[in-house]
């Protein structure tokens, strides 16, 4: 049976939307503790303070000690975390319904949004936890800023979004599957062309890029069903994420 009704999409799956913005209100909470901090700290640092850290830790840039010149990295987070929040809360509308869905079709597309949210809140906090590590850093040791946290932590943060989304997408079907929703033929069919809901995954098909999948929102992605696919995924993750973190590393030691 294809599960069809004319009940909102999400009606009976809303309930837990609000969890995955708990990693946005912690980055906001923390960010608020950090300017509280750096105010704190504000009279001891001295008259010139560094704006800019080298690779090598040793600053390169410096200006009389002023709000801007002090807190702009987290003046910086500050505006990235409110852009992320922005774009989770449009989450909804950028990821269109179908005019007469199925309770499983509607389960999945809840998923997707919980998904975004949450993997996005986690870059969010993420990102907060970087940039608001580096700025208490530079308060304390101006004269030297290890880069090698940022160097480990960012591609880290990559698995983590991609851990995130798989998250809520899975949990979105077993809690579905807990209410007695379940795929048709069709649909299940279709589960099985991607994975973790984000990556396409049919040999059949030549194509690298293909669309997302229907109800997860607009734009492109890859199809790891082909070699030149899984290679393009593997190229992304050497460039973001191997090298990096295996420079973060080197550096460390």
């Amino acid at each position: 049976m294809g599960n069809h009704s004319d009940a909102p999409a999400d009606a009976t799956t809303r309930p837990r939307r609000l969890l995955p913005w708990v990693p946005h209100w912690t980055a906001a909470l923390l960010i608020a503790a950090l300017y509280v901090h750096g105010a704190s700290v504000y009279g001891a640092l001295p008259d010139t303070v560094p704006t800019h850290w080298g690779m090598d830790g040793t600053p390169d840039s410096w200006e009389p000690k002023s709000f801007g010149a002090v807190f702009l990295p987290l003046n910086v987070a500050a505006g990235m975390c409110l852009f992320l929040a922005l774009v989770s809360a449009a989450a909804p509308a950028m990821t269109p319904q179908e005019k007469q869905p199925s309770q499983w079709e509607a389960s999945v597309r809840e998923g997707n949004i919980r998904g975004t949210v949450l993997a996005l809140g986690t870059c969010s906090l993420g990102l907060t936890g970087v940039i608001g590590g580096l700025t208490v850093a530079g308060w304390r040791t101006p004269d030297s800023v290890s880069a090698w946290p940022v160097l480990v932590l960012l591609p880290l943060m990559l698995v983590a979004l991609m851990v995130s989304y798989a998250y809520e997408t899975r949990n979105a079907r077993r809690s579905a599957a807990a209410r007695g929703i379940h795929p048709t033929a069709e649909e299940a069919a279709e589960d099985g062309l991607w994975f973790a809901g984000v990556l396409y995954n049919d040999s059949t098909d030549p194509r690298i890029l293909v669309s997302k999948r229907r109800g997860s929102g607009m734009g492109i992605t890859v199809n790891v069903g082909n070699r030149a696919g899984r290679a393009a995924v593997v190229l992304f993750l050497l460039l973001f994420a191997g090298v990096p973190l295996v420079t973060g590393l080197a550096a460390a030691l």
